[in-house]
């Protein structure tokens, strides 16, 4: 890192990279904390700071994606750490990083587990409103660093999302020889009719309680951008319900679409329809990363151990597309064998 800022930033000097340490995460990214130190004209300064490496096939797409969409959020306002640098060469790293602010605080999961119920509803509401709140921003200042020229969709066509996403999941299907899935697939064209897309949003694509920080003052800030898109927002609120229900428990799923649609106003038609499509996403990410190596589905270095951890996670989400569509998957029934 000493390199990087001595060669980018000729103007500082006696550069001093400190207490870099790796931060817990998930299944994606590599974090590390670490402090700057440096002198600018006559002045001595220190910078508290984050370092997010992206792994997988798409890192390149993936952190400049991230990058404009972080600094633009910052720009209007939505509470997101802001980002300083990104760095598309790989030769420092090995691969592309991110260097953005450090923020100090506490995740929300930690601190609603630690709060008392008046608080812990407070909680919700806040972690609520925020998705309602990038839902309702105007999305289209935000598509040229995710879809580039590309179109979102065919805007006479309410549908043309829908079809979209369900091409994309034939693709993956037939790329990975992943032919169990195919019976999920068939549901979802099957019903598809019946879910028009009447507007598009900016959708984080992994918002959840881990991914927002609370600052010592209550502030909130969202973290962890590298799935975000734009898509009908069903598709991040049933994201969102499958894993707060499945990994904080079953009445998550009500209590956070009761709240949702008190905040916004409306009632959320379909959402089981996209909640069987975030099932079919994170059994299919499992699924292809356990046999062809996370890295395909942009996840990082020894994710793999980490999904195997997760058994009783894998067996909620699978229970639930029983549930829904009565659908059998032999190999993540094979899976859950050989993790129990």
């Amino acid at each position: 890192m000493q390199s990087f800022y001595k060669r980018n930033f000729t103007s500082r000097r006696n550069i001093e990279v400190h207490n870099l340490k790796r931060v817990t995460g998930g299944w994606e990214n590599e974090i590390y904390s670490f402090t700057l130190r440096y002198e600018e004209g006559r002045e001595r300064r220190r910078e508290d700071l984050i370092l997010r490496i992206y792994p997988g096939n798409d890192a390149p797409q993936k952190s400049a994606r991230e990058f404009g969409v972080m600094k633009r959020l910052h720009e209007v306002g939505f509470p997101v750490p802001r980002v300083l640098h990104l760095e598309m060469n790989s030769s420092l790293l090995g691969r592309p990083f991110i260097i953005m602010e450090k923020i100090d605080g506490r995740l929300l999961s930690s601190v609603f587990l630690a709060s008392p119920p008046e608080r812990r509803r407070e909680l919700m509401t806040l972690f609520c409103k925020l998705f309602v709140d990038l839902h309702a921003l105007d999305w289209r200042p935000f598509a040229r660093f995710i879809l580039g020229d590309a179109p979102p969709y065919e805007a006479a066509d309410p549908h043309a999302f829908i079809k979209r996403k369900l091409s994309q999941m034939r693709r993956s299907i037939d790329h990975f020889r992943k032919h169990d899935f195919d019976a999920v697939l068939e549901w979802l064209e099957a019903g598809s009719a019946d879910v028009p897309c009447t507007r598009l949003s900016l959708i984080h694509g992994d918002y959840h309680p881990e991914n927002m920080l609370l600052r010592e003052d209550g502030a909130p800030f969202v973290i962890d951008w590298g799935a975000v898109d734009i898509a009908d927002f069903r598709s991040d609120l049933a994201w969102t319900i499958l894993l707060t229900s499945t990994y904080g428990g079953p009445e998550m799923r009500e209590v956070i679409l009761c709240e949702y649609e008190r905040i916004s106003g409306q009632g959320i038609e379909q959402i089981e329809y996209f909640e069987v499509m975030a099932i079919f996403r994170r059994l299919f990410d499992i699924s292809v990363s356990l046999s062809e190596g996370a890295g395909e589905r942009g996840m990082r270095p020894g994710a793999e151990t980490m999904i195997k951890q997760d058994a009783d996670h894998i067996k909620r989400v699978y229970a639930l597309l029983l549930d829904r569509t009565g659908i059998t998957l032999p190999e993540i029934e094979r899976l859950i064998s050989t993790l129990t």
